[in-house]
């Protein structure tokens, strides 16, 4: 199942899993964290065709593009949550694993591909 999302789905996340309601520091990032999970190649052929690897596009863009003044990873990691949820498979992972995949991904030691690569063994 392809679940496509905007930046209101991203917004309502947000209020969820942020403690306050943190700012919007930069209202493109936060498009381009919403448009980049749907990128397509041609004629409407999928780039990223897996679940998992439009659920990492989330956490790797907030991390990268920090949309929000604050909570960047929170939010990433529950967009991450519902989103595979939504796609019939959940992650529920100790939160040490979501921390040392947020510091791997900050320090360039994770990119796209590796966190997919997680998200998929987790939600086997």
């Amino acid at each position: 199942m392809t679940m496509y999302v905007d930046a209101g789905w991203i917004l309502n996340v947000q209020i969820e899993v942020s403690p306050e309601n943190t700012p919007i520091r930069d209202w493109g990032a936060l498009h381009c964290m919403a448009e980049r999970h749907k990128y397509e190649r041609i004629a409407g052929e999928p780039y990223y065709e897996e679940a998992a690897t439009r659920a990492a596009t989330f956490l790797h863009t907030a991390l990268r593009l920090r949309p929000f003044t604050d909570y960047n990873a929170s939010i990433g990691i529950g967009c991450i949550r519902a989103y595979m949820e939504a796609s019939g498979t959940p992650i529920n992972r100790p939160s040490g694993d979501w921390a040392k995949l947020v510091a791997d991904i900050r320090a360039d030691e994770a990119d796209l591909t590796e966190t997919a690569r997680l998200l998929r063994e987790w939600s086997a």
